[in-house]
Parts: structure tokens; sequence; C-alpha cells
């Protein structure tokens, strides 16, 4: 799918747009653009009007597949620090663990001791106004019971326990992988058989995941999306390296630069890339998905002088950028190397 997202003084935005998308590129402020307009878009914001003027009184569109997306399309959850992951866990309404929560004790049977619980309420209730006993002329002073609901017993009645080693420990010294999966498996019961659909936006996972616990999340997030048409999400890596690069998510990265453009599938730029590659020892498929996850937030940008890549992902950055008619001279970190290589790269 492509999605559309206008822009008040540059050119719409293209993006390739799946159920894992992710988007890098050194273009910060454009990035920031597009997670920040998902957000107001899908959020419900109601637009100031020094937001309109922006947009030349026009407000913010997105289209997907040429068509214009309603605001309400998706409900979307948006992860941008670990405080907003602990913000989700809490049980308020619009959290992820409420919605959770909820869903559970609809699924249960409870509804005849929520009317036990109102009706001992009515009993102490009935008691204290015996108690009472407070007339002035005709105005009678009594209290009434405030009946229990489910929305009350989670909110006010219920708190999350996160047991180890039989003690309840809070949410904040639980490791940050645990609470990501955590909340993960939360939305795979929310969206399960859901009648909406949701879009999770996601910002600097890497703040606060190593690198293996980024891949671990990131193969969990690709099997909730494989298996739930209703779950989308969008991420924003930051930092090198952490890209989630496999050959079934491979065609809705998107890197954003000097210009922007998507991956294709595997067997087209695999193809395309080793007709390029300067010498007979060619890197394999595999070797190829490696180096499009180190290169890839690279893409379409001249100032690469300040990262730290082997001539091999040099290579494979120069090649890319020829395949996509990238233009501009790129200036590459040279050392000792392969003199075939070293030419390549100077030619």
């Amino acid at each position: 799918m492509k999605m559309n997202i206008s822009h008040p003084y540059k050119d719409n935005i293209l993006l390739s747009f799946g159920q894992f998308t992710q988007i890098v590129g050194q273009d910060q402020q454009l990035k920031y653009y597009i997670w920040q307009i998902l957000l107001w878009y899908f959020g419900g914001k109601k637009y100031s009007e020094e937001d309109l003027v922006l947009f030349v009184q026009n407000e913010p569109k997105i289209l997907i597949d040429d068509t214009m997306v309603s605001r309400s399309e998706f409900s979307i959850i948006q992860v941008s620090s670990i405080n907003d992951l602990i913000e989700q866990m809490e049980y308020k309404k619009g959290t992820v663990a409420y919605d959770y929560i909820k869903k559970k004790i609809n699924s249960i049977e409870i509804m005849e001791q929520i009317e036990n619980i109102n009706d001992n309420l009515d009993r102490i209730s009935l008691l204290l106004n015996q108690k009472l006993n407070l007339q002035i002329d005709d105005i009678i002073y009594h209290t009434e019971a405030k009946y229990f609901n489910t929305d009350q017993l989670i909110q006010k009645n219920f708190l999350p326990y996160f047991g180890k080693n039989d003690k309840n420990i809070s949410f904040e010294f639980v490791d940050n992988k645990t609470k990501f999966l955590l909340f993960l498996s939360m939305l795979e019961v929310i969206a399960t058989n859901s009648s909406e659909k949701f879009l999770l936006v996601l910002r600097n996972l890497d703040d606060f995941l190593s690198y293996n616990d980024f891949v671990e999340c990131c193969e969990k997030m690709e099997f909730l999306t494989n298996h739930s048409n209703l779950l989308y999400i969008v991420s924003f890596p930051s930092n090198e390296g952490y890209l989630h690069v496999t050959k079934e998510v491979l065609e809705e990265i998107n890197i954003v630069s000097d210009y922007v453009d998507h991956f294709y599938s595997l067997e087209f730029m695999y193809e395309r890339f080793i007709n390029q590659y300067p010498i007979n020892q060619i890197p394999d498929e595999q070797d190829f998905l490696t180096s499009l996850r180190k290169v890839g937030p690279y893409l379409f940008s001249s100032d690469i002088l300040h990262m730290s890549l082997s001539i091999e992902d040099q290579v494979a950055l120069k090649i890319l950028n020829k395949l996509y008619q990238y233009e501009m001279k790129t200036k590459f970190r040279i050392e000792a190397v392969n003199p075939m290589l070293l030419k390549y790269l100077k030619e």
C-alpha cells in the first residue's frame, strides 16, 4: 500500500505502508513531521489557527492507495519513551492495560458478584441513613449507594501485580524487554477479534532496548502483524543498526533523506545489487540483508563521514545509491583495503 501524507510547504510524502512499516533516514525534521502528523491525524487533534496557517487553512490529509483515510480509521497508540510504556500499563481508560483487563473481565461471568456487592452497598447505605436521621423542614438528607461497574472495578479496585520470586515488584524495575513484551502480549489480546484497527507508533526503542532485545521485540511484532489484520505498526528507529530487516518486511522500509523512497523485494534488489558488485566475492542474500540493515539509514545522503562503516558496507551503500539514481557525490571513509574495492569507491 502507498500512504500519501500532505505537507504544508513541500511535496506530499509518499511512503510504502504495510502492517509493519519502518521509517529511517537522515532527514530528522521530515521524520519528526511524519511521526507528529500520524499522532495528530489519528489521535483526533483539534487543529489550532496556527496549525492551519501552515497548511494554508486546509487540514492535513492522509491517503492510502489514493483514498482519503478517515481520522477514526485507527485507534492510535504511541510509545516514544519508557515513560510512555509505563503509562500504558496503568489501569486508566485509554491505556492498553485497561483495555486488556476489560476484555478479560467481559469474557467471564461476574455480573452476579457485582450485583451482590451492590446489594451489600445498599444495606450499608440503609444502616447509615438510619443513624443520620437528618431533616430540616421538608428536606431529608441521606446517602445513596454508588454502584460498582466493571470500569470502576478496574480503575479503583484493581492494581497490577508483577510477581518475581513471590514478590510484587514495581513495573519500573521490570526488565525493559519484558516490559515491552508484556505490552505487546496485551495488545495482541486486544486486537484479537476486535472491531477496530490499531496503529502502534514507535519511536526511539533503542533508548531503552539493547540491540539483541530490539531484535527479539521486532520478531514478536512481525509475528503479531502476520497473525492479525487489525494491527499496524510504524516504527521510527534512530540509531545505527536498529533496523529490522527481513525478506518479509523489506518492502515497507522507507528511507527519508535527501529524497524519500523505500526498499523493494529481496529478489529484485539482490539481483541488481550483485550485477553491480565490483569483485567476484559476492555477498550472499543474508549478507546483503545485513548490509541493508547497516546502511539503510544512510542512503540518499552525502553526509556520512561521521559514521563508521566497513568498506564492504560502503560499497553496498554506493551501489544502492546508484541503483536508486542518487547522484550526489558521497565522501567515503577509506582505509587500507582490497585495491579493487578501493578503486571502485574512487571512481
